[in-house]
């Protein structure tokens, strides 16, 4: 097969290939090729002699710099109106999550500005967001609804990621169901109902995953379970927002059900995260979040110490964490998390790959999809070590320049 693709002069290409040996498989001195959107060698520059390569291939030369997988974000909530700038101040001088959202901020105040938006409005605003998060290097992002409450409302935000999803120039969207997001005015009990029936039907043909805030102010277990069990019936992946503000059993819960993923867990003990390894569920960290929020510290090293498979997510949303930037997620995770930067860089490629159970992408191997970015350095590392840089030069999505 011809290679349509090839990018040379690379000087460390970070695979996250658990192939390659220590994290995260650095070879040097590297080029990739691929047909199409796939993968065809990823090796010593050496190699490339024996590729075929089309006559009108495109060829990137790398320059002396490094090149990563494409990031994998598993957890965002890009599709929202409005703005929350004066929460941020509350909080900074002192005024808790809790209090914000008993005087009618926190989610419900980005409820009331995007549940009545129209769907031109909503895809105009988390394409920006979007292309950000592009040109940083992310190639797939998962993308919630939650801000609509009514069916509608959640309706056109998953309308809006797909509408982001056509775009080559976007990160591939992989779209989740989040009705059980803020509490509902009304009786909790027909809220619920009606997700479970008229929501999922309506939802089941747009979103991949249905997933639930599991917390106190919230949703309790056994209101999530209920929702989780009418989502996995209606066939989607499950994914739940557990432990975050507070030890509320939601992890114990996505271990019960057999989730992709749990996500926040900074309240989790460590039997919780033994019970999500065992259950082959992958546990999310978003460090921003927890920066934000000031709460303890993302549990990274003890999801790697217990054995489950670990993914670092942006969190992007209007309240908690308004940041695009994976790399700058990567420096948090080191700075907090307990984890290295080669588990990092693994945890936001191939572990935000397999929270979203894709098996095609945040590996750099053949057979792969080229998913990739070229830095603007010749040291991986650079990616968490410059703390808030661009890092990124060149994106390729599918096996073609996306942003450069």
């Amino acid at each position: 097969m011809s290679a349509t693709l090839v990018v040379r002069g690379i000087s460390e290409l970070a695979t996250c290939d658990p192939r390659r040996g220590d994290a995260p498989g650095v070879i040097r001195d590297a080029a990739v090729a691929a047909q199409g959107a796939i993968i065809t060698y990823a090796g010593p520059s050496s190699g490339l002699r024996d590729v075929d390569i089309a006559p009108h291939a495109v060829e990137l030369d790398a320059n002396g710099t490094a090149a990563i997988p494409g990031f994998v974000d598993a957890h965002t909530h890009i599709v929202w109106l409005g703005d929350r700038s004066e929460e941020y101040a509350q909080r900074a001088a002192g005024v808790s999550y809790e209090e914000i959202a008993a005087r009618g901020g926190g989610i419900m105040s980005t409820v009331r500005a995007t549940a009545s938006a129209n769907l031109e409005a909503l895809t105009g605003a988390a394409r920006m967001r979007a292309a950000r998060m592009l040109q940083l290097g992310t190639t797939t992002v998962e993308v919630k609804s939650g801000y609509g409450l009514q069916h509608d409302a959640e309706v056109r935000q998953l309308e809006a990621a797909l509408a982001l999803d056509a775009d080559p120039a976007l990160p591939e969207v992989i779209p989740t169901y989040l009705p059980l997001h803020a509490a509902p005015p009304g009786p909790r009990d027909e809220f619920i109902a009606s997700v479970c029936t008229e929501g999922l039907r309506q939802a089941a043909t747009l979103a991949r995953f249905a997933d639930a805030f599991c917390d106190q102010g919230a949703y309790s277990v056994a209101e999530c379970e209920r929702f989780l069990r009418a989502a996995r019936d209606a066939g989607l992946g499950l994914k739940l927002h557990a432990e975050q503000r507070t030890r509320s059993g939601g992890a114990a819960l996505a271990a019960r059900m057999g989730a992709v993923s749990a996500d926040h867990l900074e309240h989790a003990g460590d039997g919780d995260l033994r019970a999500l390894a065992a259950a082959g569920t992958v546990g999310v960290i978003l460090p921003g979040a927890s920066l934000v929020l000031d709460g303890p510290p993302p549990p990274g090293r003890r999801l790697l110490d217990a054995g489950a498979t670990l993914a670092i997510a942006s969190d992007c949303n209007p309240g908690t964490c308004w940041s695009e930037s994976m790399p700058l997620m990567l420096s948090l995770a080191v700075a907090r998390a307990g984890i290295t930067p080669a588990e990092a860089l693994q945890a936001a490629t191939a572990g935000g790959a397999a929270a979203l159970a894709l098996r095609d992408r945040g590996i750099l191997r053949k057979g792969m999809r080229c998913d990739l970015s070229i830095l603007n350095s010749p040291r991986w590392l650079d990616v968490a070590y410059h703390l808030g840089d661009h890092p990124v030069s060149t994106v390729v999505r599918g096996g073609a320049i996306a942003s450069s």
